[in-house]
């Protein structure tokens, strides 16, 4: 079975948000056996939409759109539908008491605007929407079963894995020639601190064009991930997968949506250490990503953003004299910095960080993007220093990133 992604929005055509839907939607119709044909974006224009939606029904399985559900004029998805079924909108019942429920449990009354999400495309199905107005919308046009979702992030990925992606399973059920089972398509290993180039080249004869399974990576602030896509072949992408991990060893951190901070987490937990960070370049976003990862309270003592000279003194336990002598950003500072913190709090691991993030700062001998990273722990501290290029964003990724890959790699011995 085969699919097509719509994603539809003024914001997304002229580049003021980025459409991370798309990929959400694919990997989640890719882990049920479905193939991805394209991705499109679309402005919210009924007519161009209700063009793509029966252009993909005519040549796919699925449909999956994203946005334009909401309660204002330039909300179109559903008028852009009954267009493309060539039925009119009327009231949906199921719609309507949906709304009235929501402004009844928060005390409010439903606006005219709000009451237009209750139109659907005469004989479609309402798709249930536990946190927000704007109920999806199922239906059929050509060859293919529509799927609409509300644009907005957390509603889309509850009803993507609440309503769409069981549907789909039934769907690919009734299928006599297509017997994937979930994660089996489409499989991902991840990896940091090989650059991708380096990458290819470990897994040169498994990327050859006319290969199956076909094997490709794809690059995001340092993360390497190895995409292995084995249409029906569990056992084929399982044993790709199995040679991916041989040949890249340490590299690989997880699978999957798995994190660099999940692994890091896990790898406290099983050795039963404990964490403190003093940052300063990155300005918490390591601990930021930690905090992401549920129990890491058990593991995380402390992590202070150690901006400024003072603060490194005041908060890290480094020697002002340190700072005056070698600079901030130096391995002595950044060594001063894990060792101070991991002293402070008693952590079994201290990590420090400091560096020059942009777009100003840099000098010839610390250009912008000089980052001085150090871990302190029992066996001793080890520091490295790495220069990242980018903007002032993509270089706080790859430092925060690349420090958490240092303590990975510290706990995995």
């Amino acid at each position: 079975m085969r699919a097509v992604v719509l994603s539809i929005g003024r914001e997304l055509v002229s580049g003021l948000r980025l459409d991370t839907h798309a990929s959400a939607v694919a990997r989640a119709l890719g882990g049920v056996g479905i193939e991805v044909l394209r991705h499109e974006t679309l402005d919210d224009d009924v007519r161009a939409v209700a063009t793509a939606i029966r252009r993909a029904g005519d040549e796919a399985d699925v449909v999956v759109v994203t946005g334009g559900l909401g309660p204002t004029l330039d909300d179109t998805t559903r008028e852009a539908l009954a267009e493309a079924m060539g039925v009119p909108l009327e009231e949906h019942p199921v719609a309507e008491a949906h709304l009235e429920a929501w402004a009844r449990a928060r005390g409010k009354t439903l606006s005219e605007s709000n009451r237009r999400q209750a139109m659907l495309p005469r004989g479609a199905e309402a798709l249930a929407n536990p946190i927000g107005t704007a109920v999806g919308i199922a239906a059929r046009v050509g060859r293919a079963r529509v799927f609409c979702l509300p644009g907005v992030p957390a509603e889309m990925c509850r009803m993507l894995a609440e309503e769409v992606v069981p549907a789909i399973r039934r769907l690919v059920a009734g299928e006599q020639e297509t017997r994937a089972k979930p994660g089996s398509i489409v499989r991902t290993i991840r990896t940091f601190g090989l650059a991708e180039s380096i990458v290819g080249e470990r897994l040169a004869d498994l990327m050859a064009p006319d290969r199956r399974p076909r094997v490709g990576t794809a690059v995001s602030a340092g993360i390497v991930d190895v995409h292995i896509y084995g249409f029906g072949a569990p056992e084929v992408v399982a044993a790709d997968a199995a040679e991916v991990r041989r040949r890249l060893g340490d590299a690989v951190f997880g699978e999957g949506e798995e994190r660099l901070e999940d692994a890091v987490a896990a790898l406290l937990a099983k050795k039963k250490r404990t964490l403190a960070v003093a940052e300063s370049c990155t300005g918490g976003l390591v601990a930021a990503k930690l905090v992401n990862v549920p129990g890491i309270s058990a593991y995380l003592e402390e992590a202070v953003v150690a901006y400024s000279n003072a603060s490194k003194v005041r908060s890290a336990g480094v020697l002002e004299r340190l700072i005056r002598e070698q600079g901030a950003i130096s391995e002595a500072v950044a060594r001063a910095m894990a060792e101070g913190i991991r002293r402070r709090t008693g952590a079994d691991i201290g990590l420090g960080l400091t560096g020059i993030a942009g777009p100003s700062g840099g000098t010839p001998g610390k250009p912008v993007g000089t980052v001085w990273f150090a871990l302190a722990d029992a066996a001793g501290t080890l520091a490295a220093r790495e220069v990242f290029s980018g903007d002032r964003g993509f270089i706080r990724q790859r430092a925060a990133n690349h420090a958490l890959n240092l303590a990975r790699l510290r706990l995995l011995g």
